[in-house]
């Protein structure tokens, strides 16, 4: 008890002793010809955005390996392949080439259908391979560090691409808005990732009185009625950039 009260006093004493002392200060007075006759505003407008860039990419070519996975298809084959060639026209946009080429066979789940309920899915018209012309927008440009002494360079894009799905009877068009992400491993290679959102005209994968394993005559693949489909997918590569 007594030793809470001297701490409470001494407090007390302290304040009081500084209160005192900074009433004891004395004014300063600078002559005129010192004091700021004008103001300066900051400098926001400095055109540079990125100091010392790792990677250039502009007028320069790139090359993607690529394996695309459909997270949204329910018949076909979820998986594919592909090749990507890209022209660099600055820091900003790039247009490319894609190529891509569906696996053989059905998905999981067709399988499924198909041991369950004798529907037979390998019917119905696949898909085969993906012709598209993509425009990358390149919104942004940083350095991500993993360890004192590993830098990884980073660059974030979002693409627009148009062309042609290739089914064994027909072809029909297609168009992907998407968004990726590229991981340089050094100046010249570097890990891309996709995720792209498909639209496009597609067979329906289904006929009635023709898709059982029981039915004696498999359909003509210009029997299925067609509409608009939506996917997505997600795609995972390596980038080659000279």
């Amino acid at each position: 008890m007594l030793k809470n009260i001297i701490k409470a006093g001494s407090v007390i004493i302290c304040a009081l002793l500084l209160q005192r002392t900074s009433f004891a200060a004395e004014t300063v007075e600078l002559p005129t010809e010192e004091l700021a006759t004008e103001s300066v505003l900051p400098v926001f407008d400095v055109p540079v955005s990125v100091k010392n860039r790792n990677i250039v990419t502009e007028k320069r070519w790139n090359t993607d390996l690529l394996y695309s996975y459909s997270m949204t298809e329910p018949i076909a084959n979820v998986s594919k392949f592909g090749l990507a060639v890209y022209y660099n026209f600055s820091e900003d946009s790039a247009l490319g080439f894609l190529f891509a080429k569906n696996a053989s066979g059905l998905s999981s789940y067709a399988d499924q259908l198909r041991s369950q309920y004798s529907l037979d899915f390998s019917r119905a018209p696949q898909p085969l391979s993906t012709y598209m012309v993509d425009y990358n927008i390149k919104a942004f440009y940083g350095k991500m560090s993993l360890a004192k002494s590993i830098v990884l360079n980073t660059s974030m894009h979002g693409s627009l691409a148009g062309g042609i799905t290739q089914y064994s009877h027909k072809s029909f068009p297609v168009i992907a808005l998407g968004v990726g992400q590229k991981f340089y491993i050094n100046k010249a290679w570097a890990l891309r990732f996709d995720m792209r959102l498909y639209a496009g005209q597609a067979p329906i994968p289904f006929l009635n009185g023709f898709m059982r394993t029981t039915d004696p005559t498999p359909p003509v693949a210009s029997q299925f009625d067609e509409r608009i489909t939506f996917s997505t997918s997600l795609d995972a590569g390596l980038s080659y950039l000279f």
